[in-house]
């Protein structure tokens, strides 16, 4: 530990085509050297050096030299930004520059979330020398999101995200001497107005980003452009053989990329390129949604004094795993599976994801054709599926099913994490199916899906999921979520309309969650076909993504009966073991 440090600011480093990005340093006053962590960063250097994850400060007193680079084209950095695209490269340059400054002892790692830990991966892709390790946070298994693999789009992330983007994209612009006539104005009437732009249609011509230097990067973010270039499976996640460094995999349960936080860990496992990398891999997950900091407190719910990142020693095992692959120092930290459990409301380590234990149940759909809102008759059981009509519902895109908590950001009037259901689980065009009343509690740890025969009367629409905990006074918070656009139900890069009136079998990822629930609890299971503004409404025409002005009525057909069992697949922890 040092006792104080220095903060040099706006550090220039130039990159192999001559542009000029800038860093803050933030590393101890000794004069000594010290191995370095790198953060790159498109949301200003000035704001990303406070995360709960690893804080600069915290870094640089347990002797670490945190570089915070704007990257290209933003902020206090030259050139032109172009999302995603030249992360790479300038990834590699960056850390083998910092490795060659006189503070640096030659040892780098990289730290960061969201896109800080995108920036991450393609870096590592590319095996500069000097690089030992990552620790990348809330961030997907590839270029594309959780959810885009689904077939559906994250409207009210992308839209938001984008238009926080466009702020100084605008002002580069500006100094450029181009003519930036009102775009400040209307992205930032988008910015405080989420709701209103979501409700646009078409979204093709969402007027607030329809200017030259804007419309390009937000076609590509949230159309089928974003799809373009992928030609195999392999292309939807990143290179895993090309990263030759451990990997510490951090993130939430509500997180928007919880799915891929698992992903990643698991590829890395199987496919990281070297042993080293192979067996140097460690993940973290808590009861937390997306962003930098990780409260105890999300959405309605307090998950206990132990939730926190600063309760759960969160820093702490971030500075343990440098300490073990920068300067070889071991550390009772470095456990390869951390996990918060909820309603249990306690951490519990283990070595390996899915748990050794896991008993797998099948929860079947129950009904006698009425399970339309928590009045109707639906019930989920052990009980498999015999001869019963299925459950109807209309699926109106006028009329969407509005988000509630869940995997978004907190944008617009939504807010993220577990939120009481039982306002939306009276709509007509929800489907419940619950459990009796629990004798005992069940831990429910593991990845979740389900598996849906289901019909509907149109070429193309959507099918959503909740998992949900229903309190004995009748509350029902949200636990997990998936969604699936029938057109992709072979893959995202092979859509298929579908034939109306005809039964497909629809598996519905809904990434993973650790949760006791309680006894006099209920589990249950909603089914709908919209979560809106969260994802993008189908409008049931079958059309390219964007074209739509009106969309059509969908009657949805879901069915539970012997040949068409319909069943969610929960990863249940014995009690005893």
């Amino acid at each position: 530990m040092t006792s104080s440090i220095r903060v040099d600011r706006d550090i220039p480093m130039t990159m192999r085509d001559g542009v000029t990005l800038r860093a803050d340093v933030y590393r101890p006053d000794d004069g000594e050297k010290h191995p370095a962590i790198v953060v790159r960063t498109p949301y200003n250097k000035v704001l990303s050096g406070n995360s709960d994850y690893l804080s600069a400060v915290h870094a640089a007193f347990a002797g670490y030299a945190m570089v915070i680079q704007d990257t290209r084209g933003r902020f206090a950095s030259e050139g032109e930004f172009i999302p995603m695209m030249p992360e790479g490269q300038d990834g590699y340059d960056t850390i083998e520059g910092v490795a060659a400054e006189p503070w640096c002892d030659g040892n780098v790692g990289m730290v960061g979330s969201s896109y800080l830990g995108r920036v991450q991966w393609q870096a590592a892709m590319e095996a500069p020398p000097h690089l030992k390790a990552i620790a990348p946070s809330i961030i997907t298994a590839g270029p594309l999101s959780d959810t885009r693999m689904s077939g559906v789009v994250d409207l009210e992330q992308s839209i938001s995200w984008f238009g926080a983007m466009a702020i100084d994209m605008i002002e580069k612009m500006k100094k450029q001497g181009r003519d930036v006539t009102g775009m400040r104005e209307m992205v930032t009437r988008a910015l405080l107005n989420i709701d209103e732009v979501c409700n646009y249609l078409p979204l093709k011509d969402i007027p607030h980003f329809k200017f030259e230097g804007l419309s390009e990067g937000f076609a590509t973010r949230i159309g089928d452009a974003a799809l373009a270039g992928l030609k195999s499976e392999e292309d939807l996640y990143w290179s895993y053989e090309k990263v030759m460094v451990p990997c510490f995999h951090s993130g939430g349960w509500y997180d928007l990329f919880s799915g891929s936080l698992f992903k990643n860990f698991l590829n890395m496992r199987e496919k990281g390129g070297t042993q080293i990398a192979r067996e140097g891999q460690y993940l973290l997950s808590g009861p937390w949604a997306h962003g930098a900091n990780l409260p105890a407190f999300v959405g309605d719910l307090h998950f206990g004094p132990t939730a926190s990142g600063v309760a759960g020693f969160v820093m702490e095992r971030h500075i343990a795993f440098f300490n073990k692959y920068l300067r070889g120092i071991e550390s009772k930290y470095m456990v390869p599976v951390r996990y918060f459990v909820m309603g249990r409301n306690r951490w519990k380590s283990a070595d390996t994801w899915p748990l050794p234990q896991t008993e797998w149940q099948r929860f079947f759909l129950h009904s006698n054709g009425r399970a339309n809102s928590t009045a109707g008759d639906g019930l989920l059981s052990r009980d498999e599926s015999g001869s019963e009509p299925p459950d109807i519902f209309v699926y109106d895109p006028r009329f969407p099913v509005p988000t509630r908590g869940g995997k978004n950001l907190p944008a617009g009037s939504l807010v993220p994490g577990p939120l009481d259901q039982t306002h939306i689980e009276k709509r007509s065009d929800v489907l419940c199916y619950t459990t009796p009343e629990l004798q005992e509690e069940i831990e429910v740890t593991g990845p979740l899906t389900l598996h849906l025969f289901a019909a509907t009367s149109v070429k193309d629409t959507d099918f959503t999921v909740k998992l949900v905990d229903v309190y004995p006074d009748g509350s029902a918070y949200n636990v997990a979520e998936g969604c699936i656009r029938a057109r992709y139900r072979k893959s995202v890069l092979q859509p298929e309309l579908v034939n109306p009136g005809e039964v497909y079998e629809y598996s519905i990822d809904m990434a993973a969650t650790s949760i006791v629930f309680g006894r006099d609890h209920r589990i249950r299971i909603d089914i709908s076909s919209s979560n809106f503004p969260r994802i993008d409404r189908n409008m049931n025409t079958g059309n390219p993504f964007g074209e739509d002005s009106e969309g059509v009525p969908a009657i949805q057909t879901i069915h539970h009966h012997a040949d068409y069992a319909s069943y969610i697949d929960l990863p249940v922890i014995p009690a005893n073991k």
